[in-house]
């Protein structure tokens, strides 16, 4: 157990400076973010996230006896992850602080703001990738505390990532708005994907919520003949949500950047909720009905029930559904 918590307490105080450093960086971008429901976002994650940092330090202390050498370590080791974290602030973003306050809290232009929303979306991604890896370490510590404490803050920075993902094309549509350059709509937000995608693409592989934003704000940009649905263009919106059950995670996150782009047509934004969902197991969409079936066979009860209940609201494939029923009776 020793060995064990020798691992699990580095994990959680690199939880513990991810946290932090969104904080940092969230606090340098409030000061040029105008006011309104992004700014208030921002500023409530702010005080989430230092709670956050507090709950772990608490728990650190219990996990580890009070020892005064191993303290003044500490101590020295939280300095230089906060200096670490200053510099690692882009020059231009940490001049804001400064700047915003010297000018009364001068609005950035829509191109930096567009930046700065990619940019805290890329560092609350590794944030949720950090607190994952940090919750397989408490679990292989028997440590239950320290794995709900960060299984509740790996949710509470996913549902943010949600947000501020949904606040790209917004922040995308502004900067075209304010531009006189002449590029379009799909052009920028294709830029901002390219961006978006070398930031996060150590993080991309460990999280279905991120994976799916990106499928998204790819979708975003891809033209009307590479969406799944055949012919879209020339579809009511009754038409293509009754084509959606048939589509997989991946291509429903697609449909919703294309959709959320051009029409909006809230209907379908609706129908794409109401499916949205992670698969019963991973590849679970690629699978024909019989493969399901078959591995059905040596699935428990609670993973027959998501199974029957994915495929009851989807496909609805009556070898599956079948199959799944018998289990459960």
């Amino acid at each position: 157990m020793a060995a064990t918590t020798d691992l699990l307490v580095p994990a959680l105080r690199d939880v513990r400076d991810a946290q932090a450093s969104v904080v940092d960086r969230f606090q340098a971008h409030i000061a040029v973010t105008p006011a309104g429901t992004y700014r208030r976002i921002l500023e409530r994650h702010i005080a989430d996230a230092q709670d956050h940092v507090s709950s772990i330090d608490e728990h650190v202390e219990q996990l580890r006896p009070h020892d005064p050498l191993r303290n003044a370590l500490d101590g020295v080791r939280d300095f230089a992850g906060q200096a670490t974290r200053a510099a690692r602030l882009p020059f231009d973003v940490a001049m804001a602080v400064p700047v915003g306050a010297l000018r009364g809290r001068r609005r950035a232009p829509e191109r930096r703001l567009l930046k700065n929303a990619e940019d805290e979306y890329a560092i609350t991604a590794l944030a949720v990738a950090t607190c994952r890896a940090g919750e397989s370490f408490a679990r292989e510590a028997d440590d239950a505390v320290g794995a709900e404490l960060l299984v509740s803050i790996r949710r509470h920075d996913e549902e943010l990532l949600q947000t501020l993902g949904g606040s790209l094309a917004e922040h995308a549509a502004a900067a075209v708005a304010a531009s006189n350059g002449g590029r379009s709509a799909t052009q920028t937000v294709r830029a901002g994907w390219s961006r978006l995608r070398e930031t996060v693409a150590g993080a991309i592989r460990w999280l279905p919520g991120v994976t799916r934003m990106w499928r998204e704000l790819k979708g975003a940009a891809v033209a009307e003949d590479e969406l799944p649905i055949p012919g879209y263009g020339e579809l009511t919106a009754i038409e293509v949500t009754d084509r959606l059950p048939r589509l997989s995670q991946a291509e429903l996150a697609t449909i919703e950047g294309y959709e959320r782009a051009h029409a909006g047509r809230s209907t379908i934004l609706n129908k794409i909720v109401d499916l949205s969902g992670s698969e019963p197991w991973p590849g679970y969409d690629s699978m024909n009905a019989e493969k399901i079936r078959a591995r059905l066979r040596e699935a428990d009860a609670d993973l027959t029930r998501q199974v029957l209940d994915y495929e009851r609201r989807h496909q609805e494939r009556p070898i599956v559904t079948t199959a799944a029923e018998r289990i459960t009776i």
